[in-house]
């Protein structure tokens, strides 16, 4: 599960505590000095509560102190009753209250926590490759290959029409008998 400690780490360094609901008092720990809190079961911290994004914030010890940062959620986070515009980090004291979405938590400071060695030692994990990322080379437009094949097909349509069209003048003349080839005739002699 997302909220168990990570291999070689011996504690939280910080929590969120629940302050209202069914699972109230409950204390999910901050095993890393960068989290994500969300519903998602890909979050550090997981809020499984439908007013909760699936990624809505992130928690981060940078220069000494917290900070977190609303990450474009549908239902915004606060704290301390003020909301927090998207994606701008803002400072998280201990003790304040936090609400992300419309669960309502308060930040604990952990005994014997040392965010400032974890944040030392912390690697970022590697973002996945996006599709876009993963596609390399040339790509031919499939709108492109629509439009050429209608196009032969059109041209493929009036050649047939072309030839197999009965040939209007050909075989039909001014024969011997042809009221304008006597006019013709009886203009021309002498």
């Amino acid at each position: 599960m997302a909220n168990l400690p990570e291999p070689g780490r011996t504690g939280p360094l910080a929590a969120l505590a629940l302050t209202a609901g069914p699972r109230y008092g409950e204390e999910l720990p901050i095993l890393k000095p960068v989290v994500t809190v969300g519903r998602a079961a890909a979050s550090d911290v997981v809020i499984d509560d439908d007013s909760v994004s699936a990624q809505h914030a992130r928690l981060e010890w940078d220069m000494g102190a917290w900070r977190i940062t609303d990450l474009g959620s549908t239902n915004g986070t606060a704290v301390e009753g003020t909301k927090l515009a998207p994606n701008i980090p803002t400072p998280l004291p201990y003790a304040a209250t936090v609400r992300v979405g419309g669960v309502k938590l308060q930040f604990r400071e952990v005994a014997r926590a040392d965010p400032e060695s974890a944040r030392a030692g912390y690697v970022a994990p590697q973002k996945p490759a996006t599709l876009r990322e993963e596609r390399h080379g040339f790509r031919f437009p499939v709108w492109l290959a629509i439009l050429l094949v209608v196009l032969l097909a059109v041209i493929g349509y009036l050649v047939f029409l072309t030839l197999s069209a009965p040939r209007v003048g050909v075989g039909v003349g001014v024969g011997p008998g042809h009221p304008l080839l006597a006019l013709a005739t009886r203009a021309a002699a002498p």
